[in-house]
């Protein structure tokens, strides 16, 4: 038995591994040239802690807290186990929620370390897969010209997952755009500045909400020279609703049209200085909120199935996209053990893609309304994050939370 593994994030590395701790085969491919793509930013990893450390080895596992954004701040001992979100306007503590051994991590140092002691294919870009046969194998199809034969294909391959696309065809596989406008990039300071800022931001992950409907997520991401902070990186994160024709344009002007915003409903300190003091020469990628809610597709009798963010790509104002996509490598790995054990393919990878599909429905919808409530002051108490919190909505056992 072996398994065809398309795409090295963290979601398909940490698979790779799994199934190296079970013995069974994998080969695992990514489009990109090396581990260090192009796309840099953190994300909060939460309840999906324990299912990492059971996938990943032991030496790999004990490391996780190095990818920390800044690996000194440990949040526990701060007593700041929690989410704050900060009114804007006045920087009060609006809401707050537990978040239980939870860190802040730097993905493409994460990456890379889930990345160790694995033969990853690079430069290797999915082309199509077929079956072989009469349901004996799929065959995988690279536009290098290249292939190779295996027993699953599992496409990990991200929120616009060439895999999905073959699978469902483009109209059903391709995500949908809310209607927000949507700017993440990072960012460098003076040594001075970036002080300042990393001083005043929560320890984890510092959110504000205006109540004029702008969110702003900002946090240090790299600490390269820990006693120079002019070598400090950040990441800007933020949301709102289209305002001018240039907004829903989204093709110039960017960071202009951020400063401008901010400027124009009176942010409070930190933020107010975090993004005037942006350098003018700073990159903002064009981009779009998207999402992709599952719909049931054909498995080949339990040959191709999805992981991650090609089986459900959620919105980011509930911290969910991340941790789900890590649970998913853990049930897949639970599902293939099944097939070691005798079950047979198409039983494993069908119950395993039923729960996906139930799961991925259900995180989808509630990050798409979180958005829109996350926009919208006067109701944000009624918000999916009010009343969940950063808790799964379905049934994983976690760490720390009540089920």
């Amino acid at each position: 038995m072996k398994v065809l593994i398309i795409g090295a994030g963290p979601a398909g590395c940490a698979l790779a591994h799994g199934l190296k701790k079970a013995n069974i085969p994998f080969s695992i491919f990514d489009k990109g040239e090396d581990v260090r793509r192009n796309r840099h930013w953190a994300f909060t990893l939460g309840w999906a802690r324990p299912y990492v450390l059971e996938l990943l080895p032991e030496e790999l596992g004990a490391k996780i807290n190095s990818c920390q954004v800044d690996p000194a701040i440990d949040c526990a001992a701060l007593g700041e186990d929690k989410i704050v979100l900060y009114n804007g306007q006045t920087r009060e503590e609006a809401f707050t929620f537990p978040i239980p051994h939870a860190r802040e991590i730097n993905i493409r140092q994460f990456r890379t370390l889930c990345a160790e002691g694995l033969v990853v294919h690079y430069g290797k870009k999915f082309a199509r897969f077929e079956t072989i046969g009469d349901n004996e194998g799929v065959r995988v199809y690279f536009e290098d010209g290249t292939s190779e034969d295996g027993d699953v294909v599992v496409g990990v391959d991200g929120a616009m997952s060439a895999v999905r696309h073959q699978l469902l065809g483009v109209r059903a596989a391709t995500p949908e755009t809310l209607p927000f406008v949507l700017m993440n990039f990072n960012a460098s300071y003076t040594a001075e500045q970036a002080l300042y800022i990393k001083k005043n931001l929560h320890p984890l992950v510092d959110i504000a909400i205006h109540p004029a409907g702008h969110y702003i997520r900002t946090n240090v991401l790299d600490m390269p020279v820990k006693d120079d902070p002019s070598t400090w990186t950040f990441q800007i994160l933020s949301t709102w609703a289209p305002k001018t024709v240039e907004d829903y344009d989204n093709e110039t002007d960017r960071l202009q049209r951020l400063k401008a915003l901010v400027k124009k409903n009176g942010w409070a300190e930190p933020y107010k200085s975090a993004i005037e003091w942006i350098p003018e020469d700073t990159f903002i990628l064009r981009d779009q909120l998207k999402i992709w809610k599952p719909v049931k597709w054909d498995n080949y009798k339990g040959r191709v199935t999805l992981c991650g963010d090609a089986a459900h790509a959620m919105t980011f104002h509930r911290g969910q996209g991340a941790n789900n996509a890590l649970f998913d490598s853990y049930c897949f790995v639970e599902a293939m053990k099944r097939v070691r054990d005798g079950t047979s393919i198409e039983e494993a990878i069908g119950d395993y893609d039923e729960k996906i599909l139930k799961r991925g429905m259900e995180e989808v919808q509630i990050s798409k309304a979180q958005t829109f409530f996350t926009h919208d002051w006067e109701n944000f108490i009624n918000s999916p994050v009010i009343k969940l919190g950063t808790k799964p909505s379905h049934s994983a056992k976690t760490e720390g939370y009540q089920e």
